[in-house]
């Protein structure tokens, strides 16, 4: 069995609504949970007919359907205690079938554990789990997202069960519903675990997709071999599913910073530096170079030096020199990073360099028009993918075109798109080296 207990997956956020919600449990437990399973504080069952039993005809009955061989785990299932002095307030804590829909259960039943073992267990894995989500999403974007789908996952099993009998109660499928979250943000991290192999315990890293692989497949394997019965397994599985549409929607959404190590980046081949926030952070931090170093130069002459570079940037288009344009923005830039191209520059220096067929000059700058600038967007774009598919680059262009959001485009646009989409396939297929 596995058992993990730390991460190395990066984290930026304290894990204080991790340990508040294992403060609450515990409190719960001893406040709520103690003796609710307890045979002797309880005093008679009550049937799914209503009909109250003693505690010696219920066991004189599972005796008699035991002989029989009949199942006597639904028997039970049916039945519902009645604590001492006739009370089961406590009772309705628990996640309930076939007794209607119950909204207060789908919160409460989260915070009930049968025993000791079952609250330790959860509160394992509710820490491994939640150290490292709310170390990328913050405490109160964790909170919010692990009561929901506990919540969700309380309704949807409570409504699919509904003509069914009996109760759960517990946080594993709303820790399971984590563990999606977890396989989502950070497939390339791993677990710090304990494997208890016989009577040794050993201290092993194991990958988090790997983890997350043996966890599912001991649940699919035990749901499977249980005929497809509702039991732990398949709410274990449950609150999984629910989990992984919230995953996806917050990656893709932009509320988790994953660094470019999520499954999305690490399968579409951007992962870290090469990533959009590998790239993002490495612009940051260029800029705080940039801007240290204005800081040491004399303040007196920084504004008369850059108007004076402005004005030979614009003579120096004026003549043709883009060479020398480039280079003396590039200076600008470095003194003040605030400063850039003017579209009206940019435009000029793109179309010489085209028309000069000084292709490998003329990309970065249409790049930088693309990223600054709306205007002629799409039309910049596929320009560019027409000097990566001319340069022999199909794999790179293919990328960058599956990168583009087509909810902005127009049909025609979309049309041609798929036009230099199925081209670039095309070279591919005929064996072309990317260098």
């Amino acid at each position: 069995m596995l058992i993990p207990y730390s991460t190395d997956a990066p984290i930026y956020h304290y894990p204080i609504a991790t340990v508040t919600f294992i403060v609450i449990n515990v409190f719960c437990f001893f406040l709520f949970c103690v003796g609710l399973s307890d045979s002797e504080s309880i005093d008679h069952f009550l049937d799914k007919n209503g009909n109250k039993l003693d505690k010696f005809e219920v066991m004189e009955q599972a005796e008699e359907l035991q002989a029989n061989g009949e199942d006597v785990r639904a028997f039970f299932q049916q039945l519902r205690p009645i604590f001492g002095g006739g009370s089961d307030w406590r009772s309705e804590l628990l996640l309930h079938y076939g007794r209607g829909l119950r909204p207060w259960q789908w919160l409460t039943c989260i915070f009930m554990h049968a025993d000791i073992m079952h609250l330790i267990g959860n509160m394992i894995f509710l820490w491994s789990f939640g150290l490292l989500l709310e170390g990328k999403l913050g405490w109160w974007l964790f909170s919010i997202v692990y009561l929901g789908m506990g919540v969700f996952q309380s309704f949807a099993e409570q409504t699919l069960f509904f003509f069914q009998s009996g109760a759960s109660l517990g946080a594993s499928g709303a820790i399971f519903s984590l563990l999606a979250l977890v396989a989502i943000f950070a497939p390339l991290n791993s677990f710090e675990t304990f494997l208890f192999f016989g009577f040794r315990v050993f201290l092993i890293e194991v990958p988090i997709l790997v983890f997350c692989a043996i966890y599912l497949f001991m649940n699919g394997l035990f749901f499977a071999l249980s005929g497809g019965s509702y039991g732990t397994e398949a709410l274990h599985l449950i609150g999984f599913l629910v989990g992984v549409p919230v995953g996806f929607h917050l990656l893709t959404k932009g509320y988790v910073d994953c660094e470019g190590f999520d499954i999305i980046s690490h399968y579409t081949n951007k992962t870290g530096k090469d990533s959009k926030v590998g790239k993002k952070k490495l612009r940051e931090r260029e800029k705080k170079r940039e801007a240290l170093e204005m800081a040491s130069l004399p303040r007196i002459d920084q504004g008369q030096v850059r108007a004076k570079m402005a004005d030979q940037v614009d003579q120096a288009i004026l003549e043709g020199n883009c060479d020398l344009a480039v280079a003396l923005q590039a200076k600008i830039a470095m003194s003040n990073p605030g400063a850039g191209w003017t579209q009206k520059q940019l435009i000029a220096i793109i179309q010489h360099f085209m028309k000069e067929k000084q292709l490998t000059k003329a990309e970065p700058l249409i790049e930088k028009h693309i990223e600054l600038f709306d205007l002629h967007r799409f039309a910049l774009q596929t320009k560019l993918i027409k000097l990566w598919l001319h340069d022999q680059r199909p794999r790179h262009a293919l990328r960058y075109m599956q990168g583009m959001n087509p909810a902005f485009l127009e049909e025609a646009e979309k049309t041609e798109l798929n036009h230099l989409a199925a081209y670039a396939r095309k070279l591919i297929q005929t064996g072309v080296l990317e260098t």
